[in-house]
């Protein structure tokens, strides 16, 4: 069995307006959904550019802001879950 793969769904272009960054949707099939992204959120967005599974993320998180693996782990996974929610990723 494949590992899920995480990506955003394409449609949405992330914009910087008054030091927010704003993931807003350009394409009648995201909905109205626009997405405040807090510094973190916008580099996991970014990376979600392409497809990268939970280990793949959890790795660029350690990488790019060396927290402990089971923080980035748990910030992760409730990152995901509010996408899956709002149907925001593949």
């Amino acid at each position: 069995m494949a590992e899920k793969k995480y990506s955003v769904k394409q449609g949405f272009i992330l914009r910087e307006i008054a030091g927010e960054f704003i993931a807003v949707p350009v394409d009648s099939s995201c909905g109205n959904n626009i997405v405040v992204l807090n510094p973190v959120s916008k580099f996991l967005w970014e990376e979600m550019q392409s497809e990268k599974n939970f280990d793949e993320l959890v790795e660029a998180m350690l990488r790019e802001y060396g927290i402990d693996r089971k923080e980035a782990e748990t910030d992760l996974k409730e990152f995901l879950d509010r996408l899956e929610e709002s149907g925001l990723i593949n």
